[in-house]
């Protein structure tokens, strides 16, 4: 990994690309790997320039704070789903290709998922074909991946028009839901568009007729566009879109449910061996990225194993939110390490500060353990 010289580069910051846009993506999906700070001792940093001092904090905190995505079990068997899917889906033009869709509980990485993979079918794309489409008409630039996402009014115009707005395609806000969708249509062939994804599925509402009237139209997508589709979103079964609202014995007619290959992401448990092993390679991974003068071997993976599991209920998102907003505290306390004292100062999400309590008494009590090669106390057997 690249570990250059913070104490001499200009202060870096957040970088600021909108995926929904042409421009966005690629300036997302073709960014080097960020620069990880060099380690320094205490003596170092208390030695430092203000000036210095200052940019090499600044370059810790967007470290900490963009960690990832770290290739988790559940992440690499998402990845080689996807893979499968999308690397078969080769048929001729005038065949469906089936959707990815992944459905999980919110804050588990769906988005994270769904773009690092975007990432890497873009790069591999790239490297395949070349940055240009030679066509009779001229050449055109290659976009491999297209992504949108959905808010709570999406309407089948509304999607048209993300679509071209996505290519930069003008008088977007002109034209019919049908102008729009050709003309999003021609780019998405020319510039051979092979994977689109659409995230945050779960705002349409099927029993609202402009829900229902999207949902129809991502199958007139699909039968249009030479693409593998990838819907992300939160509870899409039990919101009725695999079954396009239909339901009893009317849910057997729906062609969505038949398309669409369901994938899902699941929490962090250490109720078996192998979760609990899955576990400690998590907290090792990120352990091994933390740039703190303090950090000792263990401190993250050892001896904060049980206490980081009881604060994010296993919620992927929860974890790497009270991680960086600790490595930020420790950084500006002067602390420089994590620590159980120091982690209870920090507050994340609601719903991993509700889950946490009951969480805590079951470790405390030894009803359950987060470290490989123990068993819980409570229940025979377990394993």
């Amino acid at each position: 990994m690249n570990r250059g010289n913070v104490d001499t580069e200009p202060t870096v910051q957040e970088r600021d690309w909108n995926p929904c846009t042409k421009a966005g993506w690629f300036a997302m999906a073709e960014a080097p790997a960020r620069n990880r700070p060099p380690s320094r001792s205490a003596e170092e940093l208390a030695a430092m320039p203000r000036g210095q001092r200052l940019r090499y904090d600044e370059a810790r905190a967007l470290w900490h704070a963009n960690l990832g995505p770290i290739r988790t079990p559940q992440l690499a068997a998402v990845f080689d789903d996807l893979g499968e899917i999308v690397g078969s889906n080769r048929q001729d033009g005038d065949k469906v290709k089936p959707a990815a869709v992944l459905d999980a509980l919110p804050g588990l990485g769906k988005t994270t998922a769904a773009m690092a993979f975007g990432r890497a079918f873009h790069r591999d794309q790239i490297d395949l074909y070349g940055t240009q489409v030679d066509t009779a008409d001229g050449s055109w630039q290659r976009i491999p991946v297209v992504y949108l996402g959905l808010t709570s009014n999406t309407t089948m115009r509304s999607l048209n028009a993300m679509l071209c707005r996505f290519f930069g395609l003008p008088g977007v806000n002109r034209g019919n839901a049908d102008l729009l969708a050709h003309r999003a249509a021609e780019c998405v062939a020319r510039c051979k568009t092979r994977l689109i994804i659409v995230d945050d599925v779960h705002f349409l509402d099927v029993n609202r007729r402009d829900g229902r009237e999207v949902a129809n139209h991502f199958k007139w997508l699909a039968n249009t566009f030479p693409v593998t589709f990838l819907f992300v979103g939160v509870g899409l079964r039990a919101r009725g879109l695999l079954d396009e609202g239909l339901s009893g014995a009317d849910a057997a007619f729906s062609q969505t449910a038949r398309r669409w290959n369901v994938l899902s992401l699941q929490p962090f448990e250490v109720a078996s061996q192998s979760g609990r092993r899955t576990w400690r390679q998590l907290l090792l991974g990120i352990e091994r990225e933390l740039v703190l003068s303090q950090s000792s071997r263990g401190m993250v993976a050892a001896e904060l194993s049980d206490y980081l599991f009881a604060r994010s209920s296993g919620h992927f998102a929860s974890l790497m939110s009270l991680i960086s907003r600790g490595c930020y505290r420790a950084i500006k306390t002067g602390t420089e390490a994590l620590s159980v004292e120091l982690l209870d100062t920090v507050r994340i999400d609601e719903a991993a500060e509700t889950a946490r309590g009951e969480l805590h008494a079951a470790l405390d009590a030894g009803l359950m353990s987060t470290k490989p090669g123990k068993t819980s106390t409570g229940r025979k057997g377990a394993a």
